[in-house]
């Protein structure tokens, strides 16, 4: 597998680059606000939706959707379900009306008769594989391809297909409810018309990982306006994809991540599972707590229980929330294995009181008694016993320990040495053999952001090189070759540095032209990083200097910001209110 190293061009550097200037110049805003009926439609995660994985994907989805083929022109799904056109005359300078090009039946929040689809509810998303193409889903499980004509125009979108996968047989690796769209590309080959369509889905269950779904279906169009579902793929990975796209001809996938991604289902190429090692039978053999151990103390009001911390070991503490039938109860887990079930404990505890701190050594949980005064026998049946001070090794050795840290002074870099870093890697997986045929290291960051610099074209991707931020764009290749060419489109300088400082990013984008770039916080606050000053600015000696200019803009309390398109002359920008157009002159 050819591991490919992200090599700059030179010439797109900048290494006199000496910081962004703060220009006191006012930007333009123009604002919409919306009315009761046509503003933003919104769904957040439920009790079911608890996980990480849940809470990013909720909050960092962009509901306002650039039109790569229309300049100035993006879309977004309102309250009612109507997607509206947002469209920007550059000619006026000035926003245009919103325009409704298509109603989308949603469902309701209670799910009506089918629950699982209301606890397993996504936002409404949409792509544009093609200029006169849209793919849009519901949320719920269901995607419409619609037939748009002439997007400029601002016509009614016909609707072509409707599918569902769980309508299909697809029951390997998709799961009820709803998915949200992350890419799509039309092709056309040997005179066949094919859509592909890539959609994620979050996997949390309560006593495992959360892992993340790419579903990948293939739709062929057997007669006009009409497409039937032929190739259906699955892929899995404990980690949440921060990069994801399908390359030129869609024969492969490339995801950017910190956990790879594998196949778990193809209808095309059944997919040859690897046998995992067994592990050892005197291992099997053995309970949780000893293939995991740990030692308890207790006084008359608590117990301590601490987990000295082994190699590849995941350990994770959970409180169950009680239920009609019954009371909250602690777990405790060590690579997905239970180790210490709380509805076994040898009495009651107080949940509200139970504490744990980890750190790169140990683990400690202190359980808090409700009957104080009472010692306990056990911890649980079958369990260790309690640890008697001054038996233990680790008790004995205490005195060759060094002294204790000032623990009120703030934390360094060096606290955290032994804890493992994450790493992230971009990977090409092909669809006909399931294989790893390329990979890109990341380092311990993952990609900044994508944007789409041409209409038709793989999505390009944003990561930091030294305190720069480099822009990488797919290269096309021969038909049937299994090739990953990566080529440095462009740079933003020092965009790296700025961006690390800045604590409350939402949203991070640059214009098509890479002009100028982007930070978006969630509420007001918005950063415009320009990469050139203008002209007229030099040095005493008469040198021209390499400075970027620098603007912020504070809104006005519209809510959260829930989506950010960026053009060359323009930023638009969708809050809970109104819709907001910031004029951007770049030189």
């Amino acid at each position: 597998m050819p591991h490919i190293e992200l090599v700059p061009d030179r010439k797109l550097l900048k290494t006199n680059f000496d910081g962004y200037k703060l220009s006191l110049e006012p930007v333009p805003v123009l604002s919409t606000d919306f009315s009761n009926t046509n503003g933003p439609h919104r769904v957040k995660p439920n009790e079911q939706q608890f996980s990480y994985y849940h809470a990013r994907l909720f909050s960092m989805q962009n509901h306002l959707v650039r039109d790569p083929w229309a300049n100035g022109q993006c879309y977004y799904i309102d309250v009612t379900g109507i997607v509206q056109r947002v469209s920007y005359d550059t000619m006026l300078g000035r926003m245009r009306p919103l325009v409704p090009v298509f109603k989308l039946p949603l469902v309701a929040p209670d799910g009506g008769h089918d629950d699982v689809i209301a606890n397993h509810r996504y936002n409404c998303s949409l792509v544009f594989p093609s200029e006169q193409l849209c793919l849009l889903s519901d949320g719920c499980g269901t995607v419409r391809v619609l037939e748009t004509g002439d997007r400029t125009i601002g016509r009614e979108w016909k609707l072509q297909c409707t599918f569902r996968p769980l309508e299909h047989n697809l029951t390997e690796g998709v799961l009820p409810g709803g998915s949200v769209l992350l890419d799509g590309r039309f092709l056309v080959r040997d005179g066949k018309r094919s859509l592909h369509v890539v959609m994620l889905q979050i996997d949390h269950q309560p006593v495992a990982k959360s892992k993340s779904l790419l579903h990948w279906f293939t739709l062929e169009q057997s007669v006009p306006s009409t497409w039937a579902m032929s190739v259906s793929r699955t892929l899995q990975s404990e980690g949440y994809p921060r990069y994801c796209v399908l390359d030129y001809h869609a024969t492969a996938i490339l995801v950017a991540c910190d956990e790879p991604f594998r196949f778990l289902h193809d209808s095309e190429h059944p997919v040859v599972m690897l046998e995992t090692p067994s592990m050892p039978a005197n291992t099997q053999d053995k309970p949780a707590w000893e293939q995991f151990p740990f030692r308890w103390t207790q006084t008359l009001e608590e117990v301590n229980v601490t987990f000295d911390k082994q190699p590849d070991v995941q350990y994770r503490v959970m409180i169950e929330p009680p239920s009609p039938n019954t009371e909250p109860y602690l777990k405790v887990f060590a690579n997905d294995v239970l180790v210490i079930d709380g509805s076994q404990l040898c009495s009651k505890i107080d949940h509200e009181q139970t504490i744990w701190a980890m750190d790169w050594k140990t683990l400690e949980i202190t359980l808090q008694k409700q009957n104080a005064g009472i010692g306990w026998p056990f911890l649980f049946p079958g369990g260790p016993e309690e640890a008697v001070p001054g038996v233990s090794d680790n008790h004995s050795q205490q005195s060759d320990l060094p002294p204790v840290t000032n623990l009120s002074a703030p934390l360094e870099s060096c606290d955290f040495e032994g804890e493992q870093e994450t790493y992230y890697t971009l990977e090409r997986l092909s669809c006909k053999d399931h294989a790893v045929t390329h990979a890109v290291s990341l380092g311990n960051r993952p990609p900044l952001f994508a944007v789409t610099l041409r209409a038709g074209l793989p999505a390009t991707f944003a990561v930091r090189h030294d305190v720069d931020a480099c822009l990488w764009q797919l290269q096309p290749v021969s038909i049937g070759t299994e090739d990953c060419r990566l080529q440095h489109e462009g740079t933003l300088h020092a965009f790296g540095y700025v961006q690390a400082s800045k604590r409350q990013q939402k949203y991070l984008g640059c214009s098509p032209g890479m002009g100028y770039a982007v930070i978006c916080e969630s509420h007001r606050g918005i950063y415009i990083y320009k990469s050139s000053y203008g002209a007229g600015l030099r040095n005493r000696n008469g040198m021209q200097v390499a400075i970027g200019q620098h603007q912020f803009v504070s809104l006005k309390d519209t809510g959260e910001v829930l989506g950010i398109s960026c053009e060359d002359e323009i930023l638009l920008l969708l809050t809970e209110k109104a819709i907001h157009v910031l004029q951007i002159t770049t030189e």
